[in-house]
Order: C-alpha cells, then sequence, then structure tokens
C-alpha cells in the first residue's frame, strides 16, 4: 500500500480537524496569566514598541518582566488582557518592592524609572 504526502497531509489535517480542544485554564502553570504591550518610551506611543509578551505561571509571584533578556528600558506597559480574577503590578526593582504601579487591562502605566519585575495577583 503506498500513500503520496497530499493523501497523508489530508489525513492528518481530518484527524486534527475531528479532534475536540481540550478547555484550557489560562492560570495552569504553561498558561498566561496576563499579557502586554512594552514600550522603550513613556506614554505606550506605538513608534516604541518593545512587543507583546506574555506572562506566563499561575499568577500569586514576583518575576522579571524582561524575560527574554532583550535589554531595552521597559518604559511604559499596557495590558492588553489578564486571566479573570487576575490584576497586574508593575515594579522597577527585581523583587517587587517599592512603588507599585497597578497595570489595568487597557490602561497605560508610565513609572519613575524602568518597569523590571511584575507581580500578578489571582484569587
Amino acid at each position: 500500500m503506498q500513500f503520496t504526502i497530499p493523501a497523508l497531509f489530508a489525513a492528518f489535517t481530518a484527524f486534527a480537524a475531528a479532534a475536540p480542544a481540550p478547555a484550557l485554564d489560562t492560570r495552569q502553570g504553561g498558561y498566561f496569566a496576563a499579557a502586554g504591550y512594552k514600550y522603550s518610551g513613556g506614554g505606550c506611543n506605538p513608534n516604541q514598541l518593545i512587543y507583546a509578551d506574555p506572562i506566563f505561571g499561575p499568577g500569586n509571584i514576583c518575576q522579571p518582566l524582561d524575560r527574554s533578556g532583550t535589554g531595552a528600558p521597559i518604559l511604559s506597559y499596557k495590558t492588553y488582557e489578564a486571566a479573570a480574577g487576575c490584576s497586574v503590578a508593575l515594579y522597577s526593582t527585581s523583587d517587587c518592592t517599592g512603588t507599585k504601579y497597578s497595570a489595568p487591562v487597557n490602561g497605560c502605566v508610565t513609572g519613575n524609572a524602568p518597569f523590571v519585575s511584575v507581580f500578578i495577583t489571582c484569587v
């Protein structure tokens, strides 16, 4: 029995389409608790967008805001999505101490110094 590449591809595509998609809880370990836009200038100027970035994990932990190590200072931030029951706070310190900057969904936040860490509170 011989199979051609297009026939195999069609079979796999049909299989994948027929498989039910699992319901995802955004706060499971490998999923995001929030996501937002990082900017290299104040005021969330689209011309200064570093990139959009999800914040992974179950929340309730301080973590670096620049996980990928781009090194560009994050001078403003705009949360565009947060899991149900989660809120975002940004800090200019690596241990989430000092001034807390709340970052509500669709709100632009600019601090007095670059943001370096984030604390997602989930209830």
